[in-house]
């Protein structure tokens, strides 16, 4: 065992799709972990629908949220296949799946049987709205728990209306929680001496990521002040700049940039309260004067003055810039069917190991291999293949 590779010798059977469960699972076998994904003949949903895209069964999502797995074919609607699966559940650390509930003890493998096959097992649950209550059988995604959590509604933009956020924001806060969840288990294990059943779902995980938010809004109400004005995102020549005025004190500042000089030392403007109120007046002039300049004409004022702010980027601005390579935040590597990848140094998880690359299983490709692992001889594994119950990769 080393920091680089904590969890060598974990081994995780991964039955979930998608990113809430995949994603943690990853992180997993990033730190050593020897993940086993599960899936279905049409594989996870996350890879390509329909025809082969671009790079073949994989995804740009995919190939992140499955970095260093081995993926195994079963029909779970088989009893063999079933059986495939308790087999390799009874060796395993950690059981993980996705299923709505009550499928998965449909299928024969709900926790109480994984458990009676192996007492140590650490079984991860992640669902949409949870394993109990009135919606525990509603269909669920990131999309829909947006809605659901009171995201969107506070998510607004100048039109006033409810906006998605651009990434799954909850898909992976479910991951991380379901990551560190697995994380305390495993240590809480050494002491136990068993496992036990950890039900997390992207419900769960919503109110988690926005309880600060939710005790805002229940002690203070919906329509509080903002606290910090004027901030904000404004146009300029050629883009967008985010700016924050987080004291009282850095106003008159702004002002000076901007030119505001029937701002800056009026009195009904000294506090965020004064200015809130008079937004109406203040905003149009704050917009007026940013669209006159370039953004890089505002980002190096604002810098100069020590106020917080940013030029709006894209992804691509922000993978071009040096400072997430240089400060060991953002590597790339070279995936063999994708091409030239960006990769997250996740913290924690260490910087990656060009020496030991990571891979993103093709659909299949290690069933042959997990289950001679297991017992089966090739006599079996092909009549398990040719049977359909079990999968082999694409020619």
């Amino acid at each position: 065992m080393s920091y680089a590779k904590p969890y060598a010798g974990v081994k995780v059977l991964d039955l979930s799709q998608g990113i809430a469960g995949p994603y943690a699972s990853a992180l997993l076998s990033q730190q050593g972990a020897d993940v086993i994904k599960v899936e279905p003949q049409r594989g996870d949903w996350m890879r390509p629908k329909g025809k082969d895209g671009p790079f073949g069964d994989m995804t740009p999502s995919f190939v992140i949220a499955n970095l260093g797995k081995r993926s195994i074919v079963v029909d779970l609607k088989t009893t063999e296949g079933v059986a495939i699966v308790r087999q390799l559940a009874a060796e395993a650390d950690i059981f993980m799946e996705g299923f709505r509930p009550g499928v998965i003890e449909r299928l024969g493998l709900g926790y109480k049987t994984v458990a009676d096959l192996n007492p140590r097992v650490i079984y991860l649950s992640v669902s949409g709205f949870g394993q109990e209550g009135p919606l525990r059988e509603r269909p669920a995604t990131d999309g829909v728990l947006q809605a659901f959590s009171g995201f969107m509604s506070a998510n607004r933009g100048p039109d006033n209306i409810p906006h998605r956020a651009g990434v799954v924001i909850i898909d992976l806060a479910t991951s991380l929680y379901n990551l560190q969840a697995m994380q305390a288990a495993l240590w809480a294990r050494q002491s136990a001496g068993e496992g036990c059943h950890i039900d997390n779902s992207l419900l769960r995980s919503a109110a988690s990521f926005y309880n600060m938010s939710l005790a805002s809004e229940h002690l203070l109400g919906a329509e509080r002040p903002l606290g910090i004005y004027p901030s904000g995102i404004f146009a300029t020549t050629d883009g967008f700049v985010n700016v924050i005025c987080l004291h009282d004190h850095n106003f008159p500042v702004l002002c000076d940039i901007l030119g505001l000089a029937e701002f800056r030392d009026h009195p009904d403007y000294k506090t965020v309260v004064q200015r809130e109120e008079r937004r109406p007046i203040l905003e149009p002039a704050i917009r007026e004067a940013m669209a006159r300049q370039s953004s890089d004409y505002w980002c190096e004022r604002l810098a100069a003055a020590g106020l917080l702010h940013e030029r709006i980027n894209t992804y691509s601005d922000f993978m071009a810039h040096p400072h997430p390579a240089d400060s060991g935040a953002l590597t790339w590597f070279e995936h063999p069917d994708v091409g030239t990848m960006p990769l997250a140094n996740t913290a924690g998880v260490g910087p990656y190991d060009p020496d030991n690359p990571l891979h993103a299983p093709h659909l299949g490709e290690h069933t042959a291999a997990v289950l001679r692992e297991h017992g089966y001889d090739a006599a079996q594994i092909d009549a398990l293949i040719a049977q359909g119950i079990a999968g082999a990769p694409a020619a």
